[in-house]
């Protein structure tokens, strides 16, 4: 568990599974909900929960933002993960969008970035975004992001196209942000 100014940080349990279908079953689409295929994922309640269950996720796994009143926010791990390229890619998966814009979310990025680039000692840490998700983009560029790019038209869900922006932060640029 990781004591933040605004909340804490902890490793998700089975019991969380509830709220992270909160997060799939969250309106419009996001970044987060694609597959390596780029395809949207919509995992059920159960599959999440032995998702939950598994313990050998060696690059940390998945973990839960709680608020100071214990209420579960959203989530963030790192995916894809290569410490012999020496990189990986950030997910913040927030609840609600206006939770982007709270302080606990900044701590969690900036969680992610220290363990990205102190603990694994990675050179550059990736993060996406659709063009929707407006809040979620200004969070990454505080936290010290460049844009890499935007692919345009290259997802489609709920009936129509959606570009998805790329970006980075490399480990010679990252100060923590809090």
């Amino acid at each position: 568990m990781i004591p933040c100014q605004h909340g804490v940080i902890r490793t998700a349990d089975p019991d969380d599974a509830h709220t992270l279908k909160q997060y799939y079953d969250s309106v419009g689409p996001r970044a987060a909900k694609l597959d390596r295929k780029r395809e949207v994922v919509t995992p059920t309640t159960d599959e999440l929960q032995e998702l939950l269950t598994r313990k050998e996720n060696e690059m940390g796994g998945l973990y839960a933002i709680e608020d100071r009143g214990g209420r579960v926010q959203g989530f963030c791990s790192l995916r894809g993960v290569s410490r012999e390229r020496r990189m990986g890619e950030a997910l913040l998966m927030l609840i609600e969008d206006r939770f982007y814009a709270q302080p606990l979310a900044a701590e969690a990025l900036d969680f992610l970035l220290d363990f990205a680039f102190n603990t694994l000692f990675l050179n550059k840490l990736a993060a996406h975004c659709l063009e929707n998700e407006t809040a979620a983009r200004e969070l990454l560029i505080r936290a010290g992001f460049e844009s890499e790019g935007t692919q345009r038209d290259v997802v489609f869900t709920e009936g129509r196209w959606h570009d998805l922006e790329a970006f980075a932060c490399f480990r010679r640029n990252y100060r923590s942000h809090v």
